[in-house]
This record gives structure tokens, sequence and C-alpha cells, in this order.
């Protein structure tokens, strides 16, 4: 039996004046402010104050700008957030999480710089736009003056005034060209429904958000499930899960958990290389691996996800995915590949780190483009980590633990439980008689549990159940 639920880095972030402050705005423009957990809309129309911490985000059809000490203006598109930090005294930095930003930097002033998750554009005196996009990639363009541009390997380069690059998610610097268009329109929106799609499982963790967007989307769920279940400690959770696509190459899979004294969440985006067939099943059945001789016409390329209790949360981002031939001249069997992977934990009341993604615990790089997992091309936290796995319960009851400890003391576990509605843990015996005989019955009383615990928590833990249902239905699950 397998199940899958996938446990991401949209920016780094430094400094920016703390004498900055949004002079006007249109639209829908949220605040959240260093240390709180919900947003808050702007309101009114006199200056408001950005401070270390603080971040922006810009709905449909809304923009921003903010004017710093020293003249500089930086203007925000529509569909876009950054977030602020410290001042260093001589350099002013922010980060860019997703969409469009284009600054007007004085001469003279401080160095100025923005970071996207692939590129870093360091300026003094000049004009240009920077662009994140829904797949981490970055695109700079230079109106005036020069820009200074860097890859996330430390590849750099110059950009002169009429000039653009682009740099992939994971890609190198590369040489620039001369840029066919006008100055970017910055009262439109950049993005489409991917871009939202993928800032939205990343930044709206508050129940509040989550409850908002669930009730938006389900209108138009694709599968839809909603029981009362017991979980692996007795406790009542009133399970909401639901599927959409938010872009044609895109489906979502959400699971709401509400239990008594909690409410846990957990998300999961998939993107595809191609746009998806009406039946879902088509490209989530070969998903991981396939038979023949051809490709299959549908390789996931990308998944972002995220579980949380609206305070703590583990988010994993994984990118570069393809199918990988058994045999390149003439192939029986493909299995997928991701070449980049990302994991982090959050601790709610913890230092933000990573553009509040958290402790990045360990990642992994294809280093060598061989599509072939080596040791060396892991990277933990500190360094090192141990790892304990363990079943409580014997390795004939489905109810495992996974315990990693990482260099630096930090430490994450994972217990996981396959279990009944009524919340018996599924035992090897129990696929004796009817159980096998009517599997696809049996399977509708069937859910997941995992439950995350970790030394960045306070105690506190995240908790999710997820049938088995809505898996099967999506295509997700095979026996």
């Amino acid at each position: 039996m397998k199940h899958f639920l996938v446990s991401v880095l949209m920016l780094c972030l430094c400094g920016i004046s703390d004498a900055a402050y949004v002079d006007q705005w249109r639209g829908e423009v949220s605040i959240k402010k260093n240390g709180d957990t919900e947003w808050a809309a702007l309101k009114g129309s006199g200056k408001v104050k950005l401070v270390s911490g603080d971040e922006l985000r810009t709905s449909r059809a809304s923009t921003a700008e903010i004017f710093m000490d020293d003249g500089t203006r930086v203007k925000l598109a529509p569909v876009s957030a950054f977030k602020v930090a410290s001042e260093t005294g001589d350099e002013v930095s922010l980060g860019l999480y997703f969409g469009r930003v284009r600054s007007w930097v004085k001469k003279f002033s401080k160095k100025f710089e923005v970071r996207t998750p692939s590129a870093v554009c360091a300026v003094r005196g000049t004009d240009f736009m920077v662009q994140a996009d829904a797949d981490g990639g970055t695109r700079v363009e230079v109106y005036e003056g020069s820009v200074l541009t860097g890859d996330a390997k430390g590849n750099t380069g110059l950009l002169r005034q009429g000039q653009f690059v682009e740099i992939p998610r994971g890609g190198t610097f590369k040489e620039p060209s001369e840029n066919p268009n006008d100055p970017s329109n910055m009262d439109s929106t950049l993005g489409n429904a991917r871009l939202e799609a993928r800032r939205e499982i990343y930044n709206e963790i508050s129940k509040a958000d989550v409850l908002a967007r669930a009730q938006e989307e389900i209108q138009s769920a694709e599968f839809q499930n909603r029981k009362v279940a017991i979980d692996a400690f007795g406790y009542r959770v009133r399970m909401e899960e639901y599927t959409i696509r938010p872009a044609a190459n895109q489906f979502k899979y959400v699971v709401l958990n509400t239990r008594d004294d909690s409410f846990n969440f957990g998300k999961i985006l998939f993107t595809f290389n191609n746009t998806l067939p009406s039946d879902l099943s088509l490209a989530t059945r070969n998903m991981l691996s396939a038979t023949g001789a051809a490709r299959p016409a549908w390789e996931l390329t990308e998944i972002n996800s995220i579980m949380s209790n609206t305070l703590d949360k583990v988010t994993e981002d994984s990118y570069g995915g393809k199918m990988i031939a058994d045999n390149p001249s003439a192939p029986t069997l493909w299995t997928h590949f991701f070449a980049n992977r990302d994991f982090y934990v959050q601790g709610g009341d913890q230092a933000v780190e990573n553009g509040g993604m958290g402790k990045m615990l360990w990642s992994y790089s294809d280093a060598n483009s061989d599509n072939v997992e080596q040791a060396g091309e892991y990277a933990y936290l500190g360094g090192s980590f141990t790892v304990i796995d363990s079943q409580p319960d014997g390795t004939d009851v489905f109810h495992s633990v996974k315990r990693n400890t990482f260099a630096d003391g930090t430490w994450i576990q994972a217990e996981d439980f396959v279990l009944f509605d009524d919340g018996k843990i599924l035992a090897a015996g129990d696929f004796a008689g009817s159980l096998t005989s009517d599997m696809d019955t049996v399977t509708d009383k069937l859910n997941f549990q995992r439950v995350y615990t970790s030394s960045l928590f306070s105690g506190r833990k995240i908790d999710l159940e997820y049938s088995a249902k809505l898996l099967k239905d999506a295509g997700l699950l095979r026996f």
C-alpha cells in the first residue's frame, strides 16, 4: 500500500531602511507586521511606515509604492509581495517573494539590492525591474544605468541599459540580451493562476486565510470528500478534502482537520509539463512510474507542499522533475526523478529564516546531472544528521516513527499511521478474508495520519489525518 503526501524557498531576504514607508496604493494591499501572524488591509490615505520584518502584498489590479529616506522609489505590481528586514548601514536590500518590483534608485545612494529565489541584483543609481515567476525563475530588465546580477551559484554579470537576462530556478547566469520590450507596465498583473497558486501554498497559513480560501475554492472542486473519523489517539477529527485546478497544467490537493482543540491543514500543488487531461487519472496514474517505449505525455515537474497547525509549518519544495528511461536507446520503464528538493521547518515562535520558510534541514541537488541520487549531493543542517527508524507496535502494524537529529541539535520526528475510520490501526492480519476481496470498499474506510513534532515547535505538533478515498479518486493511490 502506498500513500502520497509530500511534506521551499521562495527568496533570500535582507534589509531595507527603517525610514521606508508606503506612500500610496490602490486596490487591495495587505501588510503583515513583524511578529504578527495575520494580514491586515491597508486603509485610509496616510503614509504607512515599514520596519524590519514587515511584509507587503498586492492583490489583482492593486499596486503599492514605497519611498525611502534617500529618495529611492519602489513600485510593487499586482499579485506581488516582498518582505523587509534591517538596514546594514551602507546597504539596503529587499527580497521579492513573487511578482514584479520596479526600482528607481537615486545616484550616490546606499548600495541597493533585490533578491529572488534565483538571483541577486545590486545597483547604485539606476531604473530596473525584477520579476520572480511561479517557477522560481527571475527576469531582470534595465532601463537606465547598470545592474550587477548574479545567480544562486555565485556567477555574476553586468546588465546595461536596454538589456535583460533570465535566470531559471537552479540555473546559471547567461549573457544579457537586448530587450525588445518597453519599460514594464507596473499597473498590470504579471502572473496568472499558476503564480497565485504557488504564492498561496506558502503564504496563507492563518486559520482565517485557509478557511476563506477553502470556501472560495470548494465551489469548483473536482474531487471532494467530507467525513468524521477517529484518529490514532482517540480524538474525533472532522476532515474536509478537495482538489482543484488552479491552472491548466496544475492541480492542488487540500485537506483540513478540525478537532475540539486544534486546526491543522495540508496542501500540495502539483505542476506538470503539459495541460492536464479532463480525466486527471490519466496523468496521475503514471506520475511516478510508467511502462512502454514512449515517454509519458504528462511529466510531474514540480511539487510545492505545506503541513501546518497555523503556527508551525513543514514545507517541501521539489522541482526539476522529469521521467527517466531505464534504457535511453530502447526504453521499457520510466521512473520519475526530481533534480532538486528542499525541506524546511518553521517554528511559529522562532526567528524568521529563509524568507519565513524556517530552517532548511536538508536539500538535494543533482550536481552532476546524471539523474542518479548520490550521498554527496545532499546537504544537511550542520553538515550531518542521524536517523532512528522504529515500529512501536511491531512490523505487522502500520505505525512507524522516524526521527532525524541534525548536527546542531535540531530534530524533527514524523509518526505515521494507517487506520480505519473508528481509529483502529491497520495490521497485516486485516488483509485476510473480506478485506482483500473488497479492497475498493475498504479503501473508503481507511485514513492516513501524520504527526510532526520538532525541537522548533515548543511542545506543539502538526497532526494531520487524510482519507484514502480522495487520494484514490484523484489517482494518487493505487493498490
